[in-house]
């Protein structure tokens, strides 16, 4: 019987599991034989994205979730238990080499290991969606985690590629392999997004160096060059969207040296309560972290040999296909006015005939992916084995497919696929960065009449797909479904396909408005989490597949708002009164106020689901969502 931790918060609020019986539909009757029963099991599926290092919102998730548990454990610190031979006197004298984020069979300093709560049975699955890194301050935690359940249960879990994975692969051409000196750098000519800005980093500003650079051996390159610290930087917070990852990361590091001269663990939520930064070395629970070795552990952790981030790459795909379900990271790169087809952007000249159905495209981005990323260790092999730094420039200065650049050519065809625009400004065609969703609302190419919903659903009938669930772009703090009837619904068959959009890493920011003072609701804010999630808001997916008749039976999303309340959305795939409404616009706009601004608004809102005996409906605008509790018989 496994120990599963269980938060007291949810005490009298906790959510009954999913089931649609026993067994799938012509299931055998003799149960007598449990392996063959257990192939006739329903397999439920739970979607987990867009983390971002948050290790709070990752423990809540794992405490409420219906697959996933807790199972406490002794830390294990491997041979770095050596170093509480050693005293802390806030520099780094006689200390051993600490882990700076390679995997390590041995190095797991934390007290609870995730599990799946039906260990014996085998009938659930972790989808893990993209977006490891960058913004919760516990990245490696989060990280070793996911890690460590695959190796236990590797055919239950599957990662996704999400573009802050993918630009890790950044870290190493722009950085240098490990163990080189701190102040040899690889050239760096700029990045293509910043080029025209006249910002530190845009790739012009190399021409007014061209003279200079014909006087020296190498050329000068144009960003923080004075140690691996200062480029990461700026890499980090110019290029990379992650403004505080690398104060988080000194935190963490920290943490973990503590951890291992107390025998304690490295994460609890205690540590949201401590300052970003540490450098004095006077905290007698924080170890003092240089700011060389946080850039170690950004190359460490990302190299492409023995660092964590590679062998999450490694085992993660670009589109993970059971049955019915589809889960990527964006959306699909394609509308109903494309003819549906499906592009690979990285190949310029085709030897053979585009892929002709769903499957066999996602074949194609999966092997596409996986070459890429062993094109990648081969390169860093390489870079190991000659103790090279490149002074040839690196990809992200020209981008692009068929990029020239040492890098480029093994694998800045994986980097492109991660980014939203091409070097000329144009639109990438990815499954990574597209998205379902425009100026904080369903895109109107995609979904705004029954054209579009009709050509939709002949897609989606002919693959075979009848739930796609995704992450990438925020959408408040609930999942955003959007429906698509299916083109053989009748009275007695009201069978839909369902577009789920579930990155909920804004929900902090949510506003609540009311067109009723007698509900008034307000958001609990971001709290003391260092991501925008809060908290106290999560969501789960959950995706149920029968694998006897090959349908989805049950599509359910359950979770806490923003402000509190926690929810269970039922089936999507039953017919229902509610299942009518929910992942459409209300058919009449609504009066609101809003909390931010004086005055009445009035605008069109769209139904995500169930709360209590209301209906939630939410309007979005960019990254802000607002949020309205609604008596359905208004809608």
């Amino acid at each position: 019987m496994l120990a599963v931790i269980r938060p007291s918060l949810l005490r009298g609020h906790r959510i009954s599991g999913i089931s649609c019986g026993n067994t799938c539909p012509d299931a055998a009757d003799d149960t007598s034989d449990a392996h063959r029963q257990q192939q006739h099991q329903p397999i439920t599926i739970t979607f987990l994205t867009d983390v971002e290092g948050d290790g709070l919102y990752f423990d809540r998730f794992v405490h409420h979730s219906k697959v996933l548990g807790f199972k406490s454990r002794t830390p294990s610190f491997g041979r770095y238990e050596q170093n509480r031979n050693y005293d802390n006197n806030g520099t780094e004298k006689a200390l051993l080499e600490w882990n700076l984020g390679e995997w390590d069979d041995e190095y797991f300093p934390y007290d609870k290991e995730v599990v799946f709560l039906d260990e014996e049975l085998g009938t659930t699955m972790l989808v893990y969606g993209g977006d490891i890194w960058d913004k919760g301050g516990a990245d490696l935690y989060v990280m070793r985690q996911l890690l460590s359940l695959y190796r236990r249960c590797p055919d239950r879990v599957h990662f996704l590629m999400g573009n802050r994975d993918i630009n890790k692969l950044r870290i190493v051409d722009e950085l240098g392999i490990a163990g080189l000196n701190d102040r040899t750098l690889p050239y760096h000519g700029g990045v293509y997004w910043l080029r025209g800005t006249g910002v530190l980093g845009d790739p012009l500003t190399q021409i007014d160096r061209e003279e200079n650079a014909q006087h020296n051996q190498h050329r000068e390159s144009i960003v923080p060059s004075e140690s691996a610290a200062e480029r990461l930087k700026w890499m980090l917070q110019k290029t990379m969207g992650s403004v505080d990852a690398f104060e988080l990361r000194r935190r963490e590091l920290g943490r973990e040296r503590s951890a291992i001269m107390s025998s304690s663990t490295a994460f609890s939520s205690r540590y949201s309560e401590q300052p970003t930064r540490d450098t004095t070395g006077d905290d007698s629970t924080v170890y003092y972290v240089s700011d060389g070795e946080v850039a170690q552990s950004y190359i460490r952790s990302c190299d492409p040999i023995s660092g964590i981030m590679f062998q999450y790459l490694a085992r993660a795909k670009l589109a993970v296909r059971f049955g019915p379900a589809l889960f990527i990271h964006g959306a699909l790169p394609f509308t109903p006015h494309d003819n549906l087809t499906f592009p690979t952007p990285w190949i310029i000249q085709r030897s053979k005939p585009m892929a002709q159905s769903l499957t066999e495209w996602i074949d194609e981005l999966n092997n596409f992916a996986s070459c890429q990323i062993s094109a990648w260790r081969a390169h860093g092999q390489y870079l190991q084995r000659k103790q090279l730094v490149s002074h040839d420039g690196i990809w992200a200065t020209e981008g692009g497919y068929s990029n020239i650049s040492p890098g480029g050519r093994q694998f800045g065809d994986l980097l492109q696929y991660g980014m939203n625009t091409l070097p000329d400004r144009s639109k990438n065609s990815t499954v990574v960065y597209g998205s379902w969703m425009k100026d904080g609302m369903p895109r109107g190419d995609l979904f705004g009449d029954e054209n579009e919903l009709d050509a939709w659903s002949s897609f989606l009938q002919r693959e075979g797909i009848e739930v796609i669930a995704t992450g990438h772009k925020p959408v408040g703090d609930m999942p955003w479904p959007i429906q698509i009837p299916s083109e053989d619904a009748t009275e007695d068959k009201q069978r839909r396909c369902w577009i789920i959009p579930c990155d909920t890493s804004f929900s902090g920011d949510t506003v609540w408005v009311s067109n009723n003072s007698s509900d008034e609701r307000s958001n609990l804010g971001r709290g003391s989490g260092r991501s925008g999630r809060g908290d106290v808001a999560f969501c789960e997916t959950l995706v149920q597949n029968c694998p006897t008749s090959g349908t989805t039976v049950s599509v359910e999303m359950q979770g806490c708002l923003s402000d509190g309340t926690y929810y269970e959305s039922g089936n999507l795939m039953e017919a229902s009164e509610d299942n009518v409404m929910v992942g459409r616009l209300t058919a009449e706009s609504f009066e609101y106020r809003d909390e931010q601004s004086k005055g009445a608004k009035r605008g069109v809102f769209w139904v995500k689901g169930r709360v209590d005996e209301r209906m939630l409906i939410s309007r979005g605008k960019g990254f802000s969502v607002w949020n309205a509790v609604v008596d359905p018989r208004e809608l």
